[in-house]
């Protein structure tokens, strides 16, 4: 019925943290040779090498109501309050969120608020505005509780109660890599399936670009053939024209749910496979070359992922009917980078300067019939 530690004289609030919740959360560079065991290159499991490149922290320090807000107001016009000196932002729903990255000398130095609202685009939510009395949204993913992933992703039992280690990943030494995971892919607590099995049957990529690494497609390539009893062997992305672009990337989704209802996704203990999960030793550099460009030019505002090939997701493939141009009208040309997308320019709107180009998501395509909408989607895992 109550909070622990010193929140213990303090009612519970389900799905609530209690003021003055702290959280720190480092970020590591990766070592595919770091487990956490005797003689690893690093104390940490999980991938995770010594060097830390970046340590976030979060602080409530104001009580939030979700229940005092509305789901289908969402007008991003919330103010933001930051402080260059201090390196902190407000994230709109409770939190003060603060960031510490590296500098050109590689030494940890506070994050402008240009930076930090990199941060407040994930862990913010809804809060009333009291002169205007009615609520804003401030942006966020959906997946978040209390503007946090920290309790809701949290493993139950004593797996959540540890060093982060990557569902257990364990280095195959000596110097092949990826490795493997030791625990199975967490299951959703309300749909039954597994988190990295929803992850893959509706992102189609493997990251957040929707792109995939070639050592996730070579696998794909060598397991996913016709004459193992699929309905099609895999296909590589053709951008030849926004049609066959749409057709391979459909083909694609329809053989990815094809391997995870197989179960092929997992190994014999049910553990994701590593060359879907992990990276290689190789990927792993080539990333950590491609980010020491950003710390060294210190345009961590830009974005944090440099990559060896523009994704093919931040590329122009539309069809005619679903076409969008350049703010300025000129029109985008097959496979041309995007760089900018409509927005509302009415001054009165209360959407202006918001994104008004459509998403192609639809709301009203089933499951079965490619679609890719999850609006039930729960973060609980166990």
């Amino acid at each position: 019925m109550v909070y622990a530690g010193a929140a213990a004289n303090v009612a519970v609030e389900r799905g609530l943290c209690p003021l003055g919740t702290e959280f720190a959360h480092p970020l590591h560079y990766v070592d595919m040779q770091a487990d956490g065991r005797r003689g690893a290159p690093s104390r940490y499991p999980g991938a995770r090498a010594e060097r830390v490149k970046e340590v976030r922290y979060m602080y409530k320090y104001q009580r939030f109501d979700p229940g005092a807000v509305s789901s289908g107001n969402k007008a991003e016009d919330a103010p933001v309050y930051a402080s260059r000196d201090e390196g902190w932002i407000a994230n709109g729903a409770g939190w003060i969120l603060a960031g510490y990255i590296e500098d050109r000398s590689g030494t940890l130095r506070a994050q402008t608020p240009a930076e930090l609202t990199q941060c407040v685009g994930c862990h913010s939510g809804n809060a009333r505005d009291p002169e205007r009395q009615y609520e804003y949204f401030t942006s966020a993913p959906g997946a978040t509780v209390d503007s946090t992933w920290a309790f809701p992703r949290q493993l139950t039992g004593d797996a959540g109660w540890r060093e982060m280690g990557y569902l257990g990943f364990v280095a195959d030494r000596p110097g092949s890599t990826p490795g493997r995971a030791t625990r199975r892919d967490p299951l959703n607590r309300t749909d039954g399936r597994g988190e990295f099995q929803l992850f893959l049957e509706h992102v189609v990529g493997a990251s957040l670009y929707g792109d995939m690494p070639e050592s996730m497609d070579r696998f794909m390539d060598s397991t996913v053939r016709k004459a193992k009893g699929y309905s099609a062997d895999w296909v590589a992305v053709d951008t030849r024209s926004a049609g066959s672009f749409a057709d391979s990337m459909a083909t694609r989704q329809l053989l990815i749910r094809e391997m995870t209802a197989r179960g092929e996704h997992v190994d014999e203990a049910g553990a994701p496979r590593a060359s879907l999960f992990y990276p290689t030793e190789a990927e792993s550099l080539q990333a950590a070359r491609r980010y020491r460009q950003v710390v060294v030019t210190q345009r961590y505002e830009l974005g944090k992922d440099v990559f060896a090939d523009t994704p093919i997701t931040l590329q122009y493939h539309r069809k005619e009917s679903t076409a969008f141009s350049h703010q300025d009208g000129t029109p985008y040309l097959l496979g041309e980078k995007i760089t900018d997308r409509p927005i509302d320019t009415r001054p009165t709107s209360f959407t202006y300067g918001v994104g008004i180009g459509d998403t192609l998501i639809d709301p009203d395509l089933p499951f079965e019939a490619e679609g890719t909408y999850f609006p039930d989607y729960v973060p609980l895992i166990k």
